[in-house]
Formats: C-alpha cells, structure tokens, sequence
C-alpha cells in the first residue's frame, strides 16, 4: 500500500490505553503519543493519536485493517494556508490575469480579476459571484496542455507570500497538519486530498511536501475539462484521439468538487468510506458528515479553527461561530492558536 517506504520510528512512539507495547524510554502508559508540532495538551491530538493507536493494534477493540484505514483532508484553509489573502486558485487567478507580463488575459477576465480582487482586500460584492466564478475561471487556462498548466502554478508557487516574510505560496503549509499526514502515514493510513481547488494545481503544489505521502493519483479536486487539440467539435464523446493531438484544457468546468460533490468523489474514486476527515468550513461538512456515516469502524472529523492572530490572519469571532456550527454536527476541533505548537514553516511571519 506505501508508495514510498519510510522507516517507522518516526514522529512518534506509540503508547496507548489499549495495551500496545511502549517503546523503551516513553511515558508512561497512560499518556497519549505527541504528534510533532501540536501541543502537549491538545485533545483533539490526543483524540487523533487514541484512534490511530487503537486501529492499529489489533488485540483492540477499535481495530482497522490496513485496506479500510482511509483519511481525507481538505486543501485550502486545513494543509495549506487560505488568508494570504485568500484561496489559491482565487488568487492565483487574480495575478495571472492582472499582474503576470508573459501573459495577456482578455478583457473579460481582466475585467472580472479586477472585482475580484476589490472583493478579497476591500469586501466588495459580485452579483453571481459563484456562476461567474465557475464559468470565466477557467477560461485562464482555455489551451494549455496539462503540462503548461503546471507551469503556471509552479510560476505562482515560486512567488513570496502576500502578507508574510519568509515564505513562498509553494512553501505555506501549517506544519503540524504536515506531521499529522506523516504520522497517519507511518501508521499504514491511505490518505487523500479532497479539496475543491483545481485538482491538477493541487497536484503541483503538494509537490516537494506532501507527494511523498498522497501520491497525485490521491488528489480528488475540481476537474477543468480537457478535450484534443483537434477536436472543433469538442466533444470527446465522438472524437478519437489523433497521433498529433494533445489534450488542451476546454476552457470548462468538468466538476466542480463542493460540499455533497466531496462526498460523492470520494465514493467514485475512493469507494470506501473514510474513517477520519480534516476540514476548516462548512464546505467540508458533507465530507465529514459521510465520515461519521462509516458505522463499521465510527468515523470520525475534525475541523481547525481559524483563531490565530499572532502567526496568522485568523479571526476569532468567526472561529468561534465555526465551532458552535462544528459542535451541533458532532466534529471535534482544532484550535490552531492553542494546539499547534508552530505553524508556518521555519522562518515565516507575518506583516504586521
């Protein structure tokens, strides 16, 4: 099931209340395992490292086999950081059609990139902002191979992070949700992306820190439609590929990966009901939901809190309306100001 072997000894030692061996030199036995970076005290860690423990041991009760050990982790806002000043896609679209000098963008989108940014930095509303979105975002990219486009996302990555020193948009991940994947990897879990970004971006940015673990053919996301270059029909029902065709983005949503769609994808491509899922809104909560639908094992989700304003751009009264949502649902959560011990990577701050 590994995709890359990595010797387990690893983030952790495990000791649990369910009878696995410790061990030499570990607390004692009624301590949690400490993922790296989170807090000591953390619950929702010592929530997390109880269930691994206990499904992977099987003399326990809480046992899972290797096959049914499946963890999904939304992108933007939960592995990787979303208020610098906003989604990855989002903005990453605004730079390409306003600010990127090997590239003229038509009209429209330069048009639209422009509300669109008033709307992240100054709050200002787009009528149909979600139709529009859909429709002119990935006309960006309307004839770029697949290989082209990842070009324009390493491009993107490269650039320093708005509002941060230190730190590139490649580099922008909370570092204890990096520990939690390797973590949940050294313990035999199959783990997934299911973001509602770009599902080919997301595969060039996990590139470096998280391909080791979630392997491209693990990323779910939305799917911006492909068709052959020679293809006038476009319609690749009733086109057969040509030796001189290359397949070129259509300008098109194929699916866009959003609440219940989380869940569907994950039936259509997984076709196993995960037992754990990370997330940081309510665009997760299908996702999570379906999780704790796993009643063979009981699932479980988690969803971080974005109420760190020291390290980051968080926001606490809306942090605490998110967990008041959480708490109703039945998600445990994670709050990122007191349970993570950093956040960005080495080096990193932000502007004040």
């Amino acid at each position: 099931m590994k995709y890359k072997k990595i010797l387990f000894a690893a983030l952790l030692c495990s000791v649990t209340a369910g009878g696995m061996t410790a061990c030499a030199g570990t607390a004692p036995k009624e301590q949690v395992s400490a993922i790296k970076d989170w807090s000591q005290d953390s619950q929702a860690m010592k929530s997390i490292s109880e269930f691994v423990e206990r499904s992977v041991d099987e003399k326990s009760g809480g046992y899972i086999p290797e096959e049914d050990r499946v963890a999904v982790f939304d992108m933007d806002g939960t592995l990787y950081g979303e208020r610098f000043p906003t989604y990855f896609n989002d903005w990453l679209f605004i730079q390409r059609a306003l600010y990127d000098d090997s590239y003229k963008a038509p009209e429209e989108l330069k048009e639209f990139a422009r509300a669109w940014e008033d709307k992240v930095l100054k709050g200002t509303k787009i009528e149909d902002f979600d139709a529009k979105e859909r429709e002119l975002g990935p006309q960006l990219y309307k004839g770029l191979t697949p290989d082209e486009y990842a070009e324009v996302v390493r491009k993107f990555k490269a650039m320093p992070v708005r509002g941060f020193e230190g730190m590139s948009y490649g580099e922008a991940y909370f570092q204890p949700m990096v520990s939690l994947v390797k973590y949940l990897y050294d313990n035999n879990y199959d783990i997934y992306i299911v973001s509602a970004t770009y599902r080919d971006a997301v595969r060039v940015m996990t590139e470096g820190v998280l391909d080791d673990y979630i392997p491209a053919s693990h990323v779910i996301g939305t799917d911006l439609l492909y068709v052959a270059s020679g293809d006038a029909n476009e319609d690749s029902t009733f086109y057969e590929l040509k030796p001189e065709d290359k397949l070129v983005i259509d300008g098109k949503l194929f699916l866009k990966n959003q609440k219940t769609n989380k869940a569907t994808m994950i039936q259509q491509e997984i076709g196993r009901v995960p037992v754990l899922a990370f997330g940081n809104s309510t665009g997760d909560f299908s996702m999570a939901t379906y999780t704790l639908q796993n009643d063979k094992y009981g699932g479980r989700a988690y969803m971080l809190l974005c109420n760190d304003t020291e390290r980051d751009y968080g926001d606490p009264e809306v942090a605490a309306s998110f967990k008041e949502k959480c708490d109703a649902e039945g998600f445990y959560t994670v709050s990122m100001k007191d349970e993570f011990t950093t956040l960005y990577p080495e080096g990193a701050h932000i502007i004040k």
